[in-house]
Parts: C-alpha cells; structure tokens; sequence
C-alpha cells in the first residue's frame, strides 16, 4: 500500500541478498538494489536468476553512495540503518536518501528496540541456545546461538550468533560466527535527523501494522516525505 501511494522506481537500500527485492520484483515493482557486501550481491543475482527476474543492482556504501537517478521510493528495511552507530553516520545516510528522491518521494525506514534486552535487568549474558530449524529439502538442520552486551547510555546493543549447520545423525557439519553492533535511538531523536535533513510529513506505524506505534512497540516504521519543489510564478 506505501509503495503503491508513490508509483515509480523503488531503491532498497541494504538489500542484502534479496529478500525484500525479489519479493517486491515478483509484484511487479521496478526496484533496484543497493548493498556494501558484493557477496551479498552475488546471492542476490543468483536469487533473482533463478525466479527469472533481473534487477539493477549497486555496490555500495550507504553513508555515500551517488547513483545520478531518483526513486519514488527509497527503503531501508531489516533495522540495516541501526548499524550506523555515529550519528554523523546516520546524517549521511538520511542525506544520501534525501537527495536521491524524486520531490514528492517517500523514504521508509524500519527501527528496532531492544526491549527483551533493556527488561532483562542485565548488561549481557555469554553464547546460549536460541533456536533449531529444519531444512524440508535437505533434512539438515540448524542451531542457533546468541550472546549479547548491552550499553544503556550509549544505546548499543553487540550480538554475537554462532549458527550450526547438522547432517541428519546431529552432527555438526559447519559453523559460522558473527558480531552485530546496532544502535537504538529515541523516535525522538529520530524524527529530529529527518527534520533536519529535509523531510516532511513524518508518519509512524508500530509492529508492522497501520497504527500509532505503542509505547512498547518493538519495531516502528519511519515514512517521511521529501517536499515537493516550490512552485515557479
């Protein structure tokens, strides 16, 4: 429904392996995708390649990427803006997005809290069992790990996951380990860098639903509004 209120060309800012991408290129959206890890990019093509799709996709860094097109649309899903921990940071990707919109084009950008984390009543706790998963193709499964430290004052939350895959007997065929680092910040504080960048008509929706987030919302939705040019008399 956001993207249909705005018909035109999408930027998926993030789009890691493709995710959100395919899913918007198989109704039909004309997006494109950008992303720092030209791994990433590679499962991406891949994805799109098997489903018989083509997308254009950019490698390259959010802070400062220069495309020389505009979007109607430009989405930064899956909390990736949280990984800019310096506000500085932060500024230059809203900037980026900013000039990178048609006038009149909306950015979305999804946010998390941590409130499992900030409730807990600690600063942290060592490599514990999350979650198994089942494979329906190949049987296999996969175990995953999580351990975490939190800085209240700060606002940064550093994850570290360890994921297993195993054969069928339960052994352990591979591993993989990796560190996140986000940072939460106020809505707040939010609403202020996208007021100061420029934009306008900010909206919020909580929990992936249409409505005013909660004070306990764990995840808020940004949609702010680039303006559109001042008429010429």
């Amino acid at each position: 429904m956001m993207l249909e209120s705005r018909p035109g060309p999408v930027l998926d800012v993030g789009c890691g392996t493709g995710r959100i991408l395919l899913g918007l290129k198989e109704q039909g959206f004309d997006v494109v995708g950008l992303d720092s890890s030209p791994e990433m990019l590679c499962q991406c093509r891949q994805k799109l390649s098997a489903h018989q799709l083509e997308a254009e996709l950019y490698e390259g860094d959010m802070r400062s990427f220069d495309l020389k097109r505009s979007f109607s649309t430009i989405l930064i899903p899956g909390f990736s803006i949280q990984l800019l921990i310096e506000d500085n940071d932060l500024q230059g990707c809203l900037e980026r997005c900013y000039q990178h919109l048609s006038p009149g084009g909306q950015l979305i950008v999804s946010t998390y809290f941590p409130w499992e984390f900030l409730e807990s009543g600690k600063d942290g706790e060592g490599l514990a069992f999350r979650s198994e998963s089942e494979s329906a193709e190949t049987e296999e499964r996969v175990r995953a790990f999580q351990g975490w430290a939190i800085d209240r004052q700060a606002e940064i939350l550093e994850l570290e996951n360890r994921f297993q895959l195993l054969d069928q007997e339960g052994s352990i065929i591979g591993q993989e380990d990796r560190e996140m680092k986000i940072r939460w910040r106020s809505t707040s504080t939010m609403k202020a860098f996208l007021e100061n960048t420029g934009f306008e008509d900010l909206s919020l929706y909580g929990d992936f639903e249409f409505a005013e987030p909660a004070p306990e919302a764990e995840t808020i939705a940004f949609v702010a509004i680039r303006p559109e040019l001042p008429s010429i008399r």
